[in-house]
């Protein structure tokens, strides 16, 4: 084993004297840094389940600014600290448990723009961590976290606002480069979902990685459909678009239901200047109290709206200009 590139290239690293604990393999570890081009130069670096210490002392020889190394074992602590002195750099190393690890960087204020994620595998420890680092915000704005696991392991569920941006299978290893996912709210009442707020949220899907269709409570709007129905008839419309969109029903403020979710913008479609008047005061009041900016989308078809739906179904009018099929169909049986 060895350090592949950069200021300290070609240099030996030993492996743990535990042969049961698996250390990266220098071809997956190359892979791996070709898919962080970019990524290292100046990184505030953690590598949490550290073993020999070999991805960070990596990052390290490649320009990283600090590198935090941890392991609950003592094998792995003693095999990174004699593998460091084959290189130099801000470098501070932890003898402790993912855990309780987490929660000693947080308490110190510490984020990190790379996180090495190589638990033992088929454990969930990677999971689990990542809903650590989540709940103690060490990850950074723009931050990567770097999972090494098993082909073989069940697929991972990821937290919710988070992505796997990358995914790549070396052999018997799957790597994956997980970020936040930045994220957006369309808004309104969806009474009922119409190819207009079907645009909406083609256009948001263009700039944001995850949009969320948000059903909310218009008490100046008497709806006709449940909430529930139209959850499901905006699940139906949107599925062909994938699993970037997120549909759900809140009773509180939009504002409210964003910082819950860490959304910071709102989508809203403008079909004329009184739509501009009306929006542009909600969207003042929004950033003013939630510190939320809203985003104007210029409607594709003026003509299309909710109301006008409900008066040709009324009517018995042909609504297949407004509508998607799954949703025409749903709402005429």
């Amino acid at each position: 084993m060895r350090i592949i590139a950069g200021k300290f290239k070609g240099r030996a690293l030993i492996t743990m004297k535990d042969k049961s604990i698996r250390p990266t393999t220098d071809r997956v570890k190359e892979s791996i840094f070709n898919l962080l081009q970019g990524a290292i130069e100046d990184a505030r670096v953690l590598d949490l389940f550290c073993g020999s210490g070999a991805l960070g002392i990596e990052a390290i020889s490649r320009g990283a600014q600090s590198v935090t190394f941890c392991d609950r074992s003592q094998d792995s602590i003693e095999t990174t600290q004699t593998n460091l002195k084959k290189v130099s750099g801000k470098i501070n190393v932890i003898k402790k448990d993912f855990f309780t690890a987490i929660d000693y960087l947080s308490a110190r204020g510490e984020q990190f723009d790379l996180i090495f994620l190589d638990p033992p595998y088929k454990q969930g420890l990677d999971k689990a961590a990542i809903e650590k680092i989540e709940e103690c915000g060490i990850l950074a704005k723009d931050g990567i976290i770097v999972v090494e696991r098993s082909r073989e392991d069940v697929p991972m569920e990821l937290v919710s606002g988070y992505r796997a941006t990358t995914i790549r299978n070396y052999g018997s290893v799957t790597v994956m480069l997980v970020e936040k996912a930045s994220a957006c709210a369309v808004t309104g009442t969806f009474d009922p979902f119409t190819l207009g707020h079907s645009y909406l949220v083609e256009k948001a899907l263009e700039s944001f990685d995850e949009v969320h269709v948000v059903v909310l409570i218009n008490p100046n709007k008497q709806t006709t459909l449940s909430p529930e129905k139209r959850v499901k008839l905006i699940e139906t419309s949107t599925r062909r678009l994938g699993g970037r969109v997120v549909v759900a029903y809140y009773e509180g403020l939009a504002i409210d239901y964003c910082k819950q979710n860490d959304i910071q913008y709102i989508i809203r479609g403008i079909r004329n200047e009184q739509d501009l008047e009306y929006e542009k005061e909600m969207a003042d009041w929004n950033k003013e109290n939630g510190g939320i900016t809203t985003i104007f989308i210029p409607a594709k078809d003026a003509n299309i709206s909710s109301t006008l739906v409900r008066e040709r179904l009324q009517n018995g009018e042909d609504v297949s200009e407004l509508l998607d099929s799954d949703t025409k169909d749903s709402l005429i049986k």
